[in-house]
């Protein structure tokens, strides 16, 4: 979505609530905010999507969260609760592609899609919550760090997307 064709002031009640089929166009959007300058982003089709979804949808493991103001969807964040044999098996919260419409920063939609993060993961006893974001996203990290994040870990990724990219094989 480009910033000519988006309204200047969206007013109404900010609602939290899980995605829905219907949400697939405004996520595809959404999403390829995040990948403005990374990796080799393509936006999925809605066919792509819907398939997705659906699969996602049925996993209670996962949790995909919108923010809509008057309807519209301007926010979103997916939970994934990963179950494992450490920390007294208490399994952990990971928080992915957390992103507001870019229009509608600075107005506490991201910390109220986290708040409902929270919530998730204390409801499926996770003795914590993590995410990741891009080094160069200086403006998220003051984000995450105001709400009260730590940066606790050192990460690496390693892209898969080419040709025999295992590890091993780069040596």
């Amino acid at each position: 979505m480009n910033r000519e064709n988006q309204p200047k002031a969206r007013t109404g009640e900010l609602r939290i609530r899980p995605a829905r089929e219907s949400d697939l166009p405004a996520l595809i959007e959404l999403y390829a905010q995040l990948h403005l300058d990374d990796y080799n982003y393509r936006s999925p089709s809605i066919r792509e999507m819907r398939t997705a979804f659906r699969s996602i949808a049925g996993n209670r493991a996962h949790h995909i969260v919108v923010a809509t103001i008057s309807g519209e969807v301007v926010g979103s964040l997916h939970v994934m609760i990963f179950h494992h044999l450490g920390h007294g098996l208490h399994p952990v919260a990971i928080v992915e592609n957390v992103v507001v419409l870019d229009t509608m920063r600075s107005r506490r939609i991201g910390e109220r899609m986290l708040e409902q993060a929270a919530r998730i993961a204390e409801r499926n006893r996770c003795y914590k919550m993590s995410l990741t974001t891009n080094l160069k996203r200086r403006r998220a990290h003051r984000f995450y760090e105001r709400l009260g994040w730590k940066k606790s870990h050192f990460g690496y990724s390693f892209t898969l997307e080419e040709e025999g990219a295992l590890p091993a094989k780069r040596g």
